[in-house]
Protein backbone atom coordinates (compact mmCIF):
# COMPACT_ATOMS: atom_id res chain seq x y z
CA UNK A 1 0.00 0.00 0.00
CA UNK A 2 1.37 3.37 -1.05
CA UNK A 3 0.42 6.37 1.10
CA UNK A 4 1.15 10.06 0.55
CA UNK A 5 1.80 11.73 3.93
CA UNK A 6 1.20 15.52 3.93
CA UNK A 7 2.20 17.49 7.05
CA UNK A 8 4.05 20.80 7.54
CA UNK A 9 5.72 19.54 10.76
CA UNK A 10 8.90 17.65 9.97
CA UNK A 11 8.94 15.78 13.27
CA UNK A 12 5.28 14.76 12.86
CA UNK A 13 5.96 13.54 9.30
CA UNK A 14 8.79 11.28 10.38
CA UNK A 15 6.90 9.94 13.39
CA UNK A 16 3.84 9.06 11.27
CA UNK A 17 6.05 7.60 8.56
CA UNK A 18 7.60 5.17 11.06
CA UNK A 19 4.16 4.13 12.30
CA UNK A 20 2.87 3.65 8.75
CA UNK A 21 5.92 1.61 7.77
CA UNK A 22 5.30 -0.61 10.77
CA UNK A 23 1.91 -1.32 9.20
CA UNK A 24 3.63 -2.36 5.96
CA UNK A 25 2.91 0.81 3.99
CA UNK A 26 5.18 2.52 1.51
CA UNK A 27 5.26 6.18 2.48
CA UNK A 28 5.97 9.28 0.40
CA UNK A 29 6.03 12.64 2.17
CA UNK A 30 5.12 16.26 1.30
CA UNK A 31 5.46 19.32 3.54
CA UNK A 32 2.43 21.23 2.15
CA UNK A 33 -0.71 20.86 0.07
CA UNK A 34 0.99 22.53 -2.90
CA UNK A 35 3.89 20.04 -2.72
CA UNK A 36 1.35 17.19 -2.53
CA UNK A 37 -0.34 18.42 -5.75
CA UNK A 38 3.01 18.23 -7.52
CA UNK A 39 3.52 14.64 -6.36
CA UNK A 40 -0.03 13.71 -7.45
CA UNK A 41 0.87 14.68 -11.00
CA UNK A 42 2.98 11.53 -11.16
CA UNK A 43 2.13 8.10 -9.78
CA UNK A 44 -1.00 8.17 -7.65
CA UNK A 45 -0.91 6.77 -4.08
CA UNK A 46 -3.45 4.35 -2.68
CA UNK A 47 -4.43 6.80 0.08
CA UNK A 48 -3.55 10.26 1.40
CA UNK A 49 -2.90 11.00 5.06
CA UNK A 50 -3.14 14.79 5.41
CA UNK A 51 -2.77 17.30 8.23
CA UNK A 52 -5.56 19.84 8.64
CA UNK A 53 -3.68 22.99 9.79
CA UNK A 54 -0.94 23.83 7.29
CA UNK A 55 0.49 27.03 5.81
CA UNK A 56 -1.10 27.87 2.48
CA UNK A 57 -4.07 25.60 1.79
CA UNK A 58 -5.43 23.78 4.83
CA UNK A 59 -6.68 20.19 4.81
CA UNK A 60 -10.26 20.94 3.76
CA UNK A 61 -9.18 23.30 0.96
CA UNK A 62 -6.69 20.73 -0.34
CA UNK A 63 -9.42 18.06 -0.16
CA UNK A 64 -11.67 20.13 -2.43
CA UNK A 65 -8.87 20.42 -5.01
CA UNK A 66 -8.29 16.65 -4.85
CA UNK A 67 -12.01 15.90 -5.29
CA UNK A 68 -12.31 18.29 -8.23
CA UNK A 69 -9.60 16.41 -10.17
CA UNK A 70 -11.02 13.23 -11.82
CA UNK A 71 -7.61 11.51 -11.47
CA UNK A 72 -7.55 11.93 -7.69
CA UNK A 73 -11.25 12.15 -6.82
CA UNK A 74 -11.48 8.51 -5.69
CA UNK A 75 -8.35 8.47 -3.52
CA UNK A 76 -9.28 7.98 0.17
CA UNK A 77 -8.16 10.91 2.32
CA UNK A 78 -7.52 10.50 6.04
CA UNK A 79 -7.44 13.76 7.99
CA UNK A 80 -4.81 13.75 10.72
CA UNK A 81 -5.58 16.62 13.08
CA UNK A 82 -5.73 17.78 16.68
CA UNK A 83 -9.38 18.78 16.33
CA UNK A 84 -11.79 16.25 17.78
CA UNK A 85 -14.89 18.44 18.17
CA UNK A 86 -18.21 17.04 16.90
CA UNK A 87 -18.64 20.04 14.58
CA UNK A 88 -15.26 19.37 12.97
CA UNK A 89 -16.02 15.66 12.56
CA UNK A 90 -19.39 16.45 10.95
CA UNK A 91 -17.79 18.93 8.54
CA UNK A 92 -15.07 16.43 7.61
CA UNK A 93 -17.63 13.67 6.92
CA UNK A 94 -19.70 16.08 4.85
CA UNK A 95 -16.67 16.89 2.69
CA UNK A 96 -16.02 13.19 2.06
CA UNK A 97 -13.10 12.43 4.39
CA UNK A 98 -12.46 8.71 4.70
CA UNK A 99 -11.55 8.99 8.37
CA UNK A 100 -10.17 11.23 11.10
CA UNK A 101 -6.97 10.24 12.90
CA UNK A 102 -6.43 12.26 16.11
CA UNK A 103 -2.76 13.14 16.61
CA UNK A 104 -3.03 12.52 20.34
CA UNK A 105 -4.00 8.85 19.78
CA UNK A 106 -2.40 8.16 16.39
CA UNK A 107 -0.25 5.18 17.52
CA UNK A 108 -3.28 3.43 19.06
CA UNK A 109 -5.84 4.18 16.31
CA UNK A 110 -3.58 3.86 13.27
CA UNK A 111 -3.71 0.00 13.01
CA UNK A 112 -7.52 0.06 13.02
CA UNK A 113 -7.55 2.89 10.45
CA UNK A 114 -5.14 0.98 8.21
CA UNK A 115 -7.27 -2.17 8.47
CA UNK A 116 -10.35 -0.20 7.39
CA UNK A 117 -8.39 1.37 4.55
CA UNK A 118 -7.10 -2.05 3.41
CA UNK A 119 -10.64 -3.39 3.42
CA UNK A 120 -11.87 -0.39 1.46
CA UNK A 121 -9.13 -0.70 -1.12
CA UNK A 122 -9.67 -4.47 -1.46
CA UNK A 123 -13.38 -3.94 -2.01
CA UNK A 124 -12.67 -1.23 -4.58
CA UNK A 125 -10.38 -3.46 -6.69
CA UNK A 126 -12.44 -6.70 -6.34
CA UNK A 127 -14.57 -7.41 -9.48
CA UNK A 128 -18.28 -8.05 -9.05
CA UNK A 129 -19.40 -11.69 -8.66
CA UNK A 130 -20.56 -13.31 -11.93
CA UNK A 131 -24.32 -13.87 -12.34
CA UNK A 132 -25.41 -17.48 -13.23
CA UNK A 133 -26.46 -17.98 -16.89
CA UNK A 134 -29.45 -20.08 -17.93
CA UNK A 135 -27.25 -22.38 -19.90
CA UNK A 136 -23.89 -23.62 -18.74
CA UNK A 137 -21.35 -21.62 -20.57
CA UNK A 138 -17.66 -22.18 -20.18
CA UNK A 139 -16.25 -19.05 -18.80
CA UNK A 140 -12.74 -18.17 -17.93
CA UNK A 141 -12.47 -17.91 -14.17
CA UNK A 142 -11.43 -14.53 -12.94
CA UNK A 143 -8.15 -14.31 -11.11
CA UNK A 144 -8.64 -13.58 -7.41
CA UNK A 145 -7.38 -10.17 -6.28
CA UNK A 146 -4.17 -10.20 -4.35
CA UNK A 147 -4.55 -9.69 -0.62
CA UNK A 148 -1.53 -7.41 -0.51
CA UNK A 149 0.42 -5.58 -3.20
CA UNK A 150 2.71 -7.94 -5.12
CA UNK A 151 5.76 -6.04 -3.95
CA UNK A 152 4.82 -6.71 -0.32
CA UNK A 153 3.51 -10.31 -0.53
CA UNK A 154 6.20 -12.98 -0.14
CA UNK A 155 6.36 -15.84 -2.59
CA UNK A 156 4.50 -18.78 -0.99
CA UNK A 157 4.94 -22.27 -2.41
CA UNK A 158 1.63 -24.00 -3.20
CA UNK A 159 0.29 -26.65 -0.92
CA UNK A 160 1.56 -25.23 2.39
CA UNK A 161 -0.59 -25.05 5.49
CA UNK A 162 -1.45 -21.85 7.30
CA UNK A 163 1.17 -22.47 9.99
CA UNK A 164 3.78 -23.10 7.34
CA UNK A 165 2.81 -19.89 5.59
CA UNK A 166 3.08 -17.95 8.87
CA UNK A 167 6.47 -19.42 9.63
CA UNK A 168 7.68 -18.69 6.13
CA UNK A 169 6.43 -15.13 6.37
CA UNK A 170 8.11 -14.67 9.77
CA UNK A 171 11.39 -16.06 8.47
CA UNK A 172 11.27 -13.79 5.42
CA UNK A 173 10.40 -10.88 7.70
CA UNK A 174 13.31 -11.64 10.02
CA UNK A 175 15.59 -11.69 7.01
CA UNK A 176 14.34 -8.43 5.55
CA UNK A 177 13.68 -6.56 8.81
CA UNK A 178 17.32 -5.63 9.57
CA UNK A 179 17.77 -4.42 6.01
CA UNK A 180 14.63 -2.32 6.34
CA UNK A 181 15.29 -0.96 9.81
CA UNK A 182 18.88 0.09 9.29
CA UNK A 183 18.12 2.59 6.49
CA UNK A 184 15.13 3.85 8.45
CA UNK A 185 17.23 4.36 11.58
CA UNK A 186 19.98 6.06 9.56
CA UNK A 187 17.48 8.34 7.88
CA UNK A 188 15.80 9.11 11.17
CA UNK A 189 19.19 9.88 12.71
CA UNK A 190 20.01 12.21 9.85
CA UNK A 191 16.62 13.88 10.12
CA UNK A 192 16.95 14.29 13.87
CA UNK A 193 20.46 15.67 13.42
CA UNK A 194 19.15 18.18 10.90
CA UNK A 195 16.33 19.16 13.23
CA UNK A 196 18.69 19.55 16.18
CA UNK A 197 21.16 21.51 14.05
CA UNK A 198 18.46 23.83 12.71
CA UNK A 199 17.01 24.37 16.18
CA UNK A 200 20.49 25.05 17.55
CA UNK A 201 21.15 27.57 14.80
CA UNK A 202 17.81 29.20 15.44
CA UNK A 203 18.48 29.46 19.18
CA UNK A 204 21.97 30.87 18.52
CA UNK A 205 20.53 33.45 16.12
CA UNK A 206 17.82 34.39 18.59
CA UNK A 207 20.40 34.74 21.36
CA UNK A 208 22.65 36.78 19.09
CA UNK A 209 19.72 39.02 18.15
CA UNK A 210 18.78 39.44 21.80
CA UNK A 211 22.37 40.31 22.71
CA UNK A 212 22.54 42.88 19.90
CA UNK A 213 19.26 44.40 21.04
CA UNK A 214 20.54 44.54 24.62
CA UNK A 215 23.80 46.17 23.49
CA UNK A 216 21.90 48.70 21.41
CA UNK A 217 19.57 49.48 24.30
CA UNK A 218 22.46 49.78 26.79
CA UNK A 219 24.25 53.14 27.07
CA UNK A 220 27.48 53.36 25.03
CA UNK A 221 30.72 52.63 26.83
CA UNK A 222 32.95 55.68 27.39
CA UNK A 223 35.96 55.91 25.11
CA UNK A 224 39.46 57.12 26.00
CA UNK A 225 38.64 60.50 24.47
CA UNK A 226 35.58 60.78 26.71
CA UNK A 227 37.69 59.94 29.77
CA UNK A 228 40.31 62.52 28.78
CA UNK A 229 37.60 65.15 28.27
CA UNK A 230 36.14 64.36 31.70
CA UNK A 231 39.63 64.55 33.26
CA UNK A 232 40.30 67.92 31.59
CA UNK A 233 36.96 69.27 32.74
CA UNK A 234 37.63 68.12 36.29
CA UNK A 235 41.08 69.72 36.28
CA UNK A 236 39.98 73.04 34.72
CA UNK A 237 36.49 73.54 36.14
CA UNK A 238 35.50 71.25 38.97
CA UNK A 239 38.82 70.99 40.86
CA UNK A 240 39.46 74.78 41.14
CA UNK A 241 35.92 75.30 42.30
CA UNK A 242 36.32 72.58 44.94
CA UNK A 243 39.64 74.11 46.09
CA UNK A 244 38.05 77.56 46.26
CA UNK A 245 35.19 76.24 48.32
CA UNK A 246 37.58 74.40 50.62
CA UNK A 247 39.68 77.57 51.11
CA UNK A 248 36.57 79.62 51.83
CA UNK A 249 35.42 77.05 54.35
CA UNK A 250 38.86 77.10 56.01
CA UNK A 251 38.81 80.91 56.01
CA UNK A 252 35.41 80.98 57.66
CA UNK A 253 36.59 78.49 60.26
CA UNK A 254 39.77 80.53 60.93
CA UNK A 255 37.76 83.77 61.15
CA UNK A 256 35.38 82.19 63.60
CA UNK A 257 38.31 80.84 65.62
CA UNK A 258 40.04 84.29 65.64
CA UNK A 259 36.79 86.06 66.57
CA UNK A 260 36.28 83.63 69.37
CA UNK A 261 39.82 84.06 70.64
CA UNK A 262 39.54 87.85 70.41
CA UNK A 263 36.22 87.74 72.20
CA UNK A 264 37.69 85.61 74.94
CA UNK A 265 40.69 87.97 75.21
CA UNK A 266 38.45 91.03 75.29
CA UNK A 267 36.33 89.44 77.94
CA UNK A 268 39.38 88.65 80.02
CA UNK A 269 40.83 92.18 79.39
CA UNK A 270 37.58 93.86 80.33
CA UNK A 271 37.40 91.82 83.47
CA UNK A 272 41.00 92.63 84.39
CA UNK A 273 40.57 96.31 83.52
CA UNK A 274 37.42 96.42 85.59
CA UNK A 275 39.31 94.82 88.42
CA UNK A 276 42.21 97.26 87.98
CA UNK A 277 39.81 100.21 87.76
CA UNK A 278 38.08 99.01 90.85
CA UNK A 279 41.47 98.70 92.61
CA UNK A 280 42.49 102.20 91.41
CA UNK A 281 39.24 103.68 92.63
CA UNK A 282 39.76 102.04 95.99
CA UNK A 283 43.30 103.38 96.15
CA UNK A 284 42.09 106.81 95.10
CA UNK A 285 39.42 106.78 97.77
CA UNK A 286 41.97 105.71 100.30
CA UNK A 287 44.39 108.43 99.10
CA UNK A 288 41.69 111.12 99.26
CA UNK A 289 40.68 110.01 102.70
CA UNK A 290 44.30 110.03 103.79
CA UNK A 291 44.87 113.46 102.21
CA UNK A 292 41.82 114.82 103.87
CA UNK A 293 42.94 113.39 107.14
CA UNK A 294 46.44 114.78 106.71
CA UNK A 295 45.02 118.15 105.56
CA UNK A 296 42.74 118.23 108.54
CA UNK A 297 45.62 117.38 110.80
CA UNK A 298 47.73 120.09 109.09
CA UNK A 299 44.90 122.62 109.40
CA UNK A 300 44.35 121.61 112.97
CA UNK A 301 48.09 121.96 113.60
CA UNK A 302 48.14 125.32 111.83
CA UNK A 303 45.09 126.48 113.78
CA UNK A 304 46.70 125.27 116.98
CA UNK A 305 49.87 127.09 116.10
CA UNK A 306 47.87 130.18 115.21
CA UNK A 307 45.93 129.85 118.45
CA UNK A 308 49.15 129.64 120.32
CA UNK A 309 50.47 132.62 118.43
CA UNK A 310 47.29 134.53 119.18
CA UNK A 311 47.49 133.62 122.83
CA UNK A 312 51.10 134.67 122.94
CA UNK A 313 50.18 137.86 121.16
CA UNK A 314 47.29 138.36 123.51
CA UNK A 315 49.78 138.08 126.37
CA UNK A 316 52.08 140.49 124.67
CA UNK A 317 49.36 142.94 123.42
CA UNK A 318 49.30 144.95 126.48
CA UNK A 319 52.87 145.85 125.92
CA UNK A 320 52.29 146.51 122.20
CA UNK A 321 50.12 149.08 120.83
CA UNK A 322 46.62 148.14 119.62
CA UNK A 323 47.30 148.90 115.96
CA UNK A 324 50.52 146.97 115.94
CA UNK A 325 48.83 144.08 117.60
CA UNK A 326 46.06 143.94 114.98
CA UNK A 327 48.62 143.88 112.15
CA UNK A 328 50.55 141.05 113.71
CA UNK A 329 47.32 139.15 114.24
CA UNK A 330 46.30 139.53 110.57
CA UNK A 331 49.71 138.35 109.46
CA UNK A 332 49.49 135.26 111.62
CA UNK A 333 46.00 134.47 110.45
CA UNK A 334 47.02 134.87 106.77
CA UNK A 335 49.94 132.52 107.16
CA UNK A 336 47.77 129.87 108.79
CA UNK A 337 45.13 130.15 106.03
CA UNK A 338 47.80 129.95 103.32
CA UNK A 339 49.25 126.82 104.87
CA UNK A 340 45.82 125.21 105.10
CA UNK A 341 45.06 125.97 101.43
CA UNK A 342 48.46 124.66 100.37
CA UNK A 343 47.89 121.37 102.11
CA UNK A 344 44.40 121.08 100.60
CA UNK A 345 45.46 121.83 97.00
CA UNK A 346 48.77 119.98 96.99
CA UNK A 347 48.83 117.04 94.44
CA UNK A 348 48.38 113.54 95.75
Amino acid sequence: MKILLVDDSKSARYALRLQLQKQGAEVEMAESAEAAFEKLKGELPDAILMDHMMPGLNGFEALEVIRDDPRTAAIPVIMCTSHEEPEFVATAQKKGVFGILPKSAAPELLPEMMARLQTELSAAVSPPAPTPAPAPVAEKPAAPPPAVPPAQAPAVPPGLSEDAVVKLFESRLEERLPRLISPMVDELRRDLSEVILSETKRLIEERHTAEQSARQAAPPQPTMADLQAISTRLATETLPDLIKRAIQAERVQLQEWVDKRIGDALTQTTASEAQERSDADEIARKAVAMARRESKEAVDAALATAQQSIQSLEQRLPSLGPVYALIVLAIVLGLGAAGAVYYLLAPM
